[in-house]
């Protein structure tokens, strides 16, 4: 009896952990929240900072972008943010959240490097500093190896796996086109490229949503919620490029909601 109350303190999380944990967690959501100004860019939509010729700096967006400008909001704030929130729960229980979260951002790096490696070079202090905050939330966590291979999954939920194949087939030819566009850009601006990673990075939270892991309510969610956001900022900026319009927006805000049902539908079913 000694050696299994034994075993069982040796198996729980650290107080400096718990304590670390939440802590970083915090701070990066806030940080990108407004240091990378994921959710003042993730308001672009309604409420533009672009003022002309006068505007100096890089805490503006220009018009044009203000569609990409959502796109970067809904993976720094919705996707990224909101799995941290999600994390501060009992997160030693949810270690897929901090999976999809690491994995969300090595996407983002990778897809950097690809579609517009003169600017990444350039630009290479991002690569180190998303690195730095994995490393961080990596070290904070308790049995981190269920972070990087995922115990198998118990049973995936079909509904939730179909909405996330008829989003595949719409979506990923959406995030092809962004990427090959990103290559045509001549600003310095990773805006197309990014909006690619999203729709990559949102696609795989669907997949990970169906698999019914611990965690997998809130990442549904996340999902939902961002396909929900994302429908709004297309009708706010329907005429944009890159805007899914009108019929898109709408189309999303009804996915969002319908993809949520799915998400509750399948945690009453477990």
């Amino acid at each position: 009896m000694n050696l299994n109350l034994k075993t069982t303190m040796e198996n729980q999380p650290k107080r400096w952990k718990r304590i670390g944990f939440a802590v970083v967690a915090v701070l990066f959501t806030l940080f990108g929240f407004f240091f990378l100004q994921g959710a003042t860019e993730a308001l672009e939509p309604w409420l533009p900072s672009d003022c002309g010729a006068g505007c100096e700096g890089e805490s503006f967006v220009p018009d044009s972008y203000r569609w990409l400008a959502a796109s970067h909001g809904a993976l720094l704030a919705f996707l990224f943010g909101g799995s941290l929130i999600a994390l501060l729960r009992r997160p030693f229980e949810k270690p897929m959240l901090l999976h999809f979260y690491m994995a969300g951002h090595l996407v983002f790096l990778a897809t950097f490097a690809v579609t517009a490696p003169k600017l990444a070079l350039m630009k290479a202090f991002v690569f180190v500093m998303f690195l730095i905050t994995l490393a961080v939330l990596y070290a904070f966590y308790h049995n981190r190896s269920s972070a990087v291979r995922l115990e198998p999954s118990a049973g995936y939920s079909r509904p939730l796996l179909v909405l996330t194949a008829i989003a595949a087939i719409i979506l990923l030819p959406v995030a092809i086109h962004s990427g090959i566009q990103q290559w045509s850009e001549t600003e310095e601006q990773f805006r197309w490229g990014e909006h690619a990673a999203m729709l990559i990075v949102l696609l795989y939270g669907g997949w990970l949503a169906a698999s019914r892991r611990t965690g997998s309510f809130a990442l549904g969610l996340i999902v939902s919620i961002t396909f929900v956001y994302l429908g709004a900022s297309a009708l706010a900026v329907p005429g944009h490029p890159g805007s899914w319009g009108i019929a898109g927006g709408i189309a999303s805000i009804v996915y969002g909601i319908i993809h949520a049902a799915a998400v509750v539908h399948s945690k009453r079913m477990r």
